[in-house]
């Protein structure tokens, strides 16, 4: 931190000697005496290499004082008279002081390596010719005798064209942009940044406890350090936010979806399952249907079989038997059928076409009834048969026993 103090010709000798540590000023109360040797001065020299530096140097015995600024107040006044100007002022500013505090965040070991950048810069800033030294203050303490922090005064004559001006040498711009210049200074040499700029805290609170200034001034700083920075950090608060909910709102969504394509696939395969399953259903509904009519199928034939069995034998015994006979064996035959015919009608018909065919080869004479005959008289008693006994009436044969068609 630094700031700027401005001196009349009245004041600059007490203040010099202020700055050299005279005997005069070391009965100030926030001065050490024990801690004096620890102060140092800081001054451009020429180096062996024939260079120009800023170090520390060992100061003429009481000097610099009013007589140095004396001297440099004739000199312009001298040029002044010659280009036929006036003279300066008797309540011209002839002296400043930049005071420039150590921040606390300079390394170990920097603390003087701070100060000799510093002057420089000053140097620069105000020219070298105004220079009187840089006054390195190690010794002041504060009211609770804790030390206090160290600090440099620059003190310089406000010189600029040839005559002293300081409001145009230290302008309000100046005052505001100095400490941004220095910090960027420092940043470049040291490798970081030194905290010579006021915080806006600081300077809020400096506007706030002064009474010469008016209340919009007041808010302007309480508004600079205070609310606007807690607006933008809780605008930066409330963007972060958003912007993780968002994200865990999108993840979220996603696993929803995700979910709810799993749950869809699985419901799929379970569809799929199920219709695999009732096609499993119906192939075996459809197997035991196919059974059990094989099954009754077979009962029928096996029924159908032993029904026919007698009237086989009959046929083997009719090819045996004599012309007498043959009657009574087509009689027999032909209630067999009847018996028969409701449960196999249509495998009566095959069964005559089968004995049909196994009869033909050994037909009678054309003079006696044929088998076919006979088998066609059967099947109609047959027919007959079944038609009476659904009108329970017994069945009658129709033709007389032998008789040749």
């Amino acid at each position: 931190m630094a700031h700027i103090a401005k001196y009349k010709a009245t004041s600059v000798g007490h203040m010099l000697a202020h700055y050299r540590r005279d005997e005069s000023s070391l009965g100030r109360d926030n001065i050490d005496p024990k801690r004096v040797k620890n102060d140092m001065v800081v001054a451009h020299y020429t180096n062996k290499d024939g260079k120009l530096v800023v170090g520390r140097v060992v100061p003429r015995e009481g000097e610099p004082n009013w007589g140095t600024v004396e001297r440099r107040i004739e000199r312009v006044n001298e040029a002044q008279k010659a280009a036929g100007k006036r003279a300066t002022r008797k309540d011209a500013v002839v002296m400043a002081d930049v005071v420039v505090t150590l921040p606390d965040n300079v390394r170990k070991g920097d603390e003087d390596r701070f100060f000799r950048l510093t002057y420089w810069y000053l140097s620069n800033k105000f020219g070298i010719d105004n220079m009187m030294g840089g006054y390195v203050h190690k010794d002041e303490v504060l009211k609770d005798g804790t030390p206090a922090r160290d600090h440099m005064h620059a003190p310089f004559t406000p010189i600029l064209d040839g005559r002293f001006n300081y409001k145009q040498m230290c302008p309000r711009s100046f005052y505001q942009s100095m400490h941004k210049e220095l910090g960027d200074y420092l940043e470049r040499s040291l490798g970081y940044r030194p905290e010579v700029e006021l915080g806006e805290e600081t300077r809020a609170q400096r506007v706030y406890t002064d009474k010469s200034v008016d209340i919009d001034k007041v808010r302007g700083a309480v508004d600079r350090a205070v609310v606007r920075p807690a607006e933008d950090e809780a605008a930066r608060i409330v963007a972060a936010a958003k912007e993780e909910a968002t994200a865990l709102l999108s993840d979220a969504e996603a696993k929803k979806a995700e979910l709810a394509q799993q749950i869809e696939d699985r419901q799929g395969d379970l569809a799929k399952l199920d219709s695999q399953l009732e096609d499993v259903r119906m192939d075996i509904a459809g197997e035991e249907d196919r059974l059990e009519c094989l099954r009754q199928r077979a009962d029928r034939v096996a029924r159908d079989v032993a029904e026919l069995r007698p009237i086989a034998a009959d046929v083997r015994g009719w090819e045996a038997a004599g012309k007498a006979e043959r009657g009574a064996i087509l009689d027999s035959i032909a209630a067999r059928c009847a018996g028969a015919a409701r449960a196999a009608r249509a495998a009566i018909e095959e069964l005559g076409d089968r004995i049909w065919a196994l009869m033909r080869p050994r037909k009678a004479k054309t003079e006696q009834r044929s088998l076919d005959d006979v088998m066609r008289e059967a099947t109609e008693a047959a027919r007959a048969s079944e038609a009476l006994s659904r009108g329970h009436v017994a069945p009658t044969n129709s033709r007389p026993r032998g008789q040749a068609r």
